[in-house]
């Protein structure tokens, strides 16, 4: 109990800080993806052959920055709390954990305002969005191992967040989010098909734009990816975790 007492304290901590002297709090987080859709919408949208373009980019766009959002703040929770981690006995597994669930609160808010107004681009209500929830789940832990693998090698090797800032671009637009997956060419389609996100990204696009249930075999794509990502993060997080407090 005291444990998740803990959690919770970090958790609304990093909420408070991140909206400390902003005007519009939360709604920053609404506009970002906004803003990248229109942009999408002018560029792309002509020259895709998806029937509803903004609920189709739209669906990608949240969860992409739900996962750019955790992995870009948790990156450095350990050298950022350092004071914290010499001076309270608190797991510092808490503080990476305690940034992906304040995230996940922003989600489910974005999510909220989104589903409410793609009904007005086509989107349909079904029990088939309830599905969105173990899907959050399965991504959150892909997330969360990626995010403990980040932030451990960073206490060691600080350029580790410079590196991800400049790769994540690259990841961002290899994985077909502003684009369809029906202008990737075969010889492409690997390269994208080697790229974890997208397979997330598949899942809950299946789940939000598309008319079909998201098939078994990407259920268990999505189940591995996460298991196996999360069981490394934790493994090496683990294996380093002593070494921090003298590191940072």
């Amino acid at each position: 109990m005291q444990n998740i007492t803990r959690i919770y304290a970090l958790s609304k901590r990093n909420v408070i800080l991140r909206y400390k002297n902003s005007i519009v709090g939360f709604l920053w987080g609404f506009f970002k993806p906004l803003l990248y859709l229109l942009i999408f919408i002018i560029v792309f949208s002509k020259i895709s052959s998806v029937d509803n373009y903004a609920l189709y980019a739209t669906s990608g766009l949240v969860f992409w920055f739900f996962f750019a959002n955790v992995t870009n703040q948790s990156i450095a929770s350990i050298i950022s709390s350092a004071g914290i981690i010499k001076s309270l006995n608190i797991p510092v597994i808490f503080f990476p954990l305690s940034e992906i669930i304040s995230e996940l609160f922003n989600l489910i808010l974005m999510l909220a305002i989104f589903m409410i107004a793609m009904h007005w681009f086509g989107l349909v209500y079904s029990f088939k969005l309830l599905l969105i929830v173990p899907a959050v789940l399965l991504f959150s832990l892909f997330t969360l191992g990626l995010t403990l693998i980040l932030c451990s090698l960073n206490v060691f090797f600080r350029d580790i967040g410079i590196l991800w800032t400049t790769l994540q671009p690259a990841l961002f637009y290899l994985t077909p989010i502003a684009y369809p997956e029906s202008l990737i060419t075969n010889h492409y389609s690997m390269v994208v098909k080697c790229n974890p996100i997208y397979y997330f990204i598949k899942l809950s696009r299946n789940i939000i734009s598309e008319p079909t249930y998201p098939s078994g075999d990407l259920w268990i794509q999505c189940l591995v990816l996460a298991g196996v990502s999360f069981m490394l993060g934790y493994f090496i997080f683990n294996k380093l975790k002593n070494q921090f407090i003298s590191s940072i």
